[in-house]
């Protein structure tokens, strides 16, 4: 299997978890769960989870070097911890449906670092693909909540456009770490690095202390299924894609949040919503049409000579 067509499913499969993860999210919210504190307790368990499976597993992938350990660090302190902070605040400020829409603005911050600074060339097929994704996400949110355009704010704007610039991080920052280090080495440094940082929020002694059994399941849950499993099958994708058709793939997480929500928690579609999930899913085939016909190109020319 060609390398790219690897990488697009394996981060198709991550926006599946992370999309069915962020209806589960928005069940645990339902029930009073402080937020940041399920933030900071899932990435707590994520790292002991993962530390444990690759202990046990393959405890080679545990051996960085001190200079890797730098790039890591910038990583989880910087992409993990920025998004995530950003990303729960604009849920506060504003409301879920915006705080997705604003993040996602993030590939078009990719495509434009791509091609200013890695000196990516833009291909009529990443423009068309980026500009359809754009309009399905439009779609999708603004056929879900009709009234998120009278409840905006200064502030949540700020940090929903702060949240994107931290998506865009990590996902650039994160090719260049893939590059370097093993995928599931870079996901436990980066995530052990960005749950100490909450530590200096909220050290666990306090963070742990009357902690229910419901609430330790819930973070449970998220730390493996929305953060192992999601995150490093994305970054082992990363390695094989461009960090544009990365961010326009992974895309399809509000299409699945959407199903999911539909289908678990009995939230109605409409017609808006579907065309944009309609919308998402072509210029993920778009993307994976314009591999396969490369590769086969590629192929033909090989031959020839």
């Amino acid at each position: 299997m060609k390398n790219e067509i690897k990488g697009a499913i394996l981060v198709v499969i991550a926006a599946f978890f992370w999309g069915i993860a962020a209806t589960a999210a928005k069940f645990i919210m339902n029930n009073n769960v402080n937020p940041f504190q399920l933030v900071n307790m899932r990435l707590n368990l994520a790292f002991v989870y993962l530390f444990l499976i690759l202990l046990i597993f393959d405890r080679k992938k545990l051996k960085i070097t001190k200079h890797d350990a730098k790039y890591l660090a910038i990583l989880g302190l910087v992409g993990i911890v920025g998004v995530q902070t950003t990303y729960y605040f604009t849920v506060a400020t504003l409301n879920v449906g915006m705080a997705i829409f604003l993040q996602y603005l993030a590939p078009a911050m990719i495509v434009i670092y791509s091609v200013v600074f890695l000196k990516e060339k833009l291909s009529l097929t990443i423009l068309i693909s980026l500009g359809v994704s754009l309009v399905g996400s439009v779609c999708i949110i603004l056929g879900r909540d009709t009234t998120a355009a009278s409840n905006l704010n200064i502030i949540g704007l700020i940090t929903g456009l702060v949240s994107a610039f931290f998506l865009s991080f990590y996902t650039i920052y994160g090719k260049k770490c893939t590059a370097r280090v093993n995928a599931w080495a870079v996901l436990l440094y980066a995530v052990g690095f960005g749950a100490l940082a909450y530590w200096f929020v909220s050290p666990p002694w306090i963070l742990w202390k009357d902690v229910t059994i419901m609430e330790f399941a819930y973070a449970s849950y998220l730390s493996i299924f929305a953060t192992i499993i999601p995150f490093g099958l994305y970054f082992s994708g990363l390695r094989f894609l461009t960090p544009s058709s990365t961010g326009i793939i992974a895309m399809l997480e509000p299409v699945i949040a959407s199903i999911s929500a539909y289908l678990l928690l009995n939230e109605k579609m409409t017609f808006v919503q579907i065309l944009g999930g309609l919308l998402i899913i072509t210029a993920v085939i778009i993307i994976n049409i314009y591999y396969v016909k490369r590769d086969t190109s590629n192929n033909e020319q090989q031959s020839c000579e």
